[in-house]
């Protein structure tokens, strides 16, 4: 009985660590792209609190950043809970289809799933076609990219408040680099990496040949990288 749980007790911190390294690329793109959002948040007048319950319900940095270029007298709580309800909606087919590949009762998932976001939902259905999918490893990707999504908009928001208004902007375009490095097969999982320091190469390269960020030749390093990866 003792070697059978002996054998069985690393299992939860094996899944953990799995989850850690699958999720780290992930994180790092979201801290990223909600650090933008909170930057924009400063600039358009809203709170810290505001921003931080406006992340942690809509979830989707896409439907964000189009929400906070909405006029400020038709983004109130009512349009943010609307939007937040009908987002999230998606995440009820997603954890569906997830369903048959979850380890024991679907109730035990449902603090994760409950802050489950696209790259968590991309890594579970990744990982489903591999093995089921445990209660450490949903807990552990779904709570990791969320409270990378909440430190994103509070670091953000936060260096808005401390830098000159050029220094954010400069910021912004930095950010927006990075998040130009998250096409094609190239920013799969840990591949990732590689596309996020040719952006940082191409922006170091552009500066000190040009002495300015030229977003388009950044960009175009970008996909032209993503592309030959692609092609192999």
């Amino acid at each position: 009985m003792s070697a059978d749980s002996d054998r069985a007790t690393p299992a939860p911190r094996h899944e953990i660590t799995s989850a850690l390294g699958d999720a780290l690329p992930f994180v790092i793109s979201l801290l990223l792209t909600f650090s933008l959002i909170g930057m924009l948040g400063r600039r358009y007048g809203l709170d810290l609190s505001a921003m931080s319950v406006f992340s942690g319900l809509v979830m989707a940095s896409p439907l964000q950043l189009t929400l906070l270029e909405t006029p400020a007298q038709l983004l109130n709580t009512f349009g943010v809970l609307v939007s937040a309800l009908s987002i999230n909606l998606r995440f009820l087919v997603f954890t569906l289809s997830l369903k048959s590949s979850l380890e024991g009762p679907i109730k035990a998932y449902i603090p994760a799933l409950a802050v489950m976001a696209n790259g968590a939902f991309t890594l579970m259905a990744i990982r489903k076609q591999q093995q089921s999918i445990s209660r450490p490893y949903a807990n552990t990707v779904c709570f990791a990219l969320y409270a990378a999504a909440l430190l994103g908009t509070i670091t953000g928001y936060s260096f808005a408040g401390l830098a000159a208004s050029a220094v954010t902007e400069h910021a912004s375009v930095v950010i927006a680099l990075f998040l130009s490095a998250s096409l094609g097969k190239l920013a799969r999982e840990r591949h990732s990496f590689h596309a996020q320091w040719i952006a940082a190469l191409a922006t170091a390269a552009s500066l000190l040949w040009l002495g300015q960020i030229s977003l388009m030749l950044v960009l175009g390093v970008t996909v032209l990288a993503s592309y030959t990866y692609d092609r192999h």
